[in-house]
């Protein structure tokens, strides 16, 4: 089976790079994540108030402004721990995949109504000519629609939140054409197998979040998921060869 970020299933995503060894969204949990053999790492881009993409989860570091209201500058002075975009994936090796998730809630600060920062995150990736190594995903589809309509070519994922069921989901990822549909662990709550084949009967892959613990693992990958995003990958990694 080739070899692309939703194939061959299941592929172990370390979340934020390998959160369990290191500050999440650093080049230190990335660098830990590859060690760990991740199959890919899932990283988070916010845009910075004069338009430079970093790494980071949530709107703000710490006890600082919002990202959105720094520039980058101040914010390289003030969290040096944060890369940017191109310093990740500078980084990260041409053998792992990479989901970047683009971040924009209309709640939060920075909310991007046209989605320019999807065509900017496509920019700086196509530059570096990895744009077949890449899943992009977002829990705004609009965000997803538009990675379709700039780069058809790259692997597109919908993010739902655990209020959201996964059919319903599925209808949602479908209309956005979406490749992969990412639901958290809380969602398979047991009846999970008969929703994981209405996704893959949809053309959908499963890309779930966040398997933490081995007995999640485990019903991740008896249940069909294709990709296992975990905070911990050296656990996931060594789960599913030992059950292999």
């Amino acid at each position: 089976m080739e070899r692309t970020p939703l194939t061959p299933a299941p592929l172990v995503y370390a979340h934020r790079g390998d959160r369990s060894r290191a500050p999440d969204n650093t080049l230190m949990a990335f660098d830990l994540a590859v060690e760990a053999k991740a199959d890919g790492i899932e990283l988070d881009v916010r845009r910075t108030s004069d338009g430079v993409l970093v790494i980071t989860h949530d709107p703000q570091v710490d006890s600082l402004p919002p990202v959105v209201d720094m520039s980058f500058a101040d914010l390289r002075v003030q969290a040096p721990g944060v890369p940017t975009l191109e310093e990740a994936m500078e980084r990260i090796p041409r053998s792992v995949f990479v989901n970047v998730e683009i971040k924009n809630a209309a709640h939060e600060p920075g909310f991007d109504p046209d989605r320019s920062i999807v065509d900017e995150t496509i920019a700086i990736i196509e530059a570096s000519g990895d744009l077949d190594r890449v899943l992009m995903s977002s829990f705004d589809p609009v965000a997803v629609e538009r990675v379709r309509s700039v780069a058809p070519a790259v692997a597109t994922g919908l993010l739902i939140t655990g209020a959201v069921s996964i059919a319903d989901g599925v209808d949602v990822a479908r209309d956005v054409d979406a490749d992969a549909l990412h639901p958290p662990m809380t969602t398979l709550d047991g009846a999970e197998d008969e929703s994981i084949r209405v996704a893959h009967a949809s053309g959908l892959a499963v890309v779930v979040w966040n398997a933490n613990h081995v007995d999640e693992v485990r019903r991740a990958a008896a249940a069909g998921i294709d990709v296992i995003i975990t905070d911990d990958p050296t656990m996931a990694k060594r789960e599913l060869e030992d059950s292999a």
